[in-house]
């Protein structure tokens, strides 16, 4: 699955477990950069879809206090 295409549940428990592996055992300086780069990206497009998702709701709202 593509990440376009992943919920914001999937993508924030992506991010999760990204963020744990900093702290885990298996933390390695030589990774380190690339999974903080990832973890950074992930959490651009968790903001981005809940910011769309927040512009989607407002939408609605309007439209419905709009029709009272």
């Amino acid at each position: 699955m593509s990440q376009a295409n992943k919920s914001i549940q999937e993508k924030t428990n992506q991010l999760t477990k990204l963020v744990a592996w900093f702290d885990s055992d298996d933390f390695s300086i030589e990774e380190a950069l690339d999974k903080y780069k990832t973890a950074e990206k992930l959490a651009a497009e968790i903001e981005k879809d809940l910011s769309t998702l927040k512009n989607e709701i407002n939408i609605v709202k309007n439209k419905f206090d709009s029709e009272k």
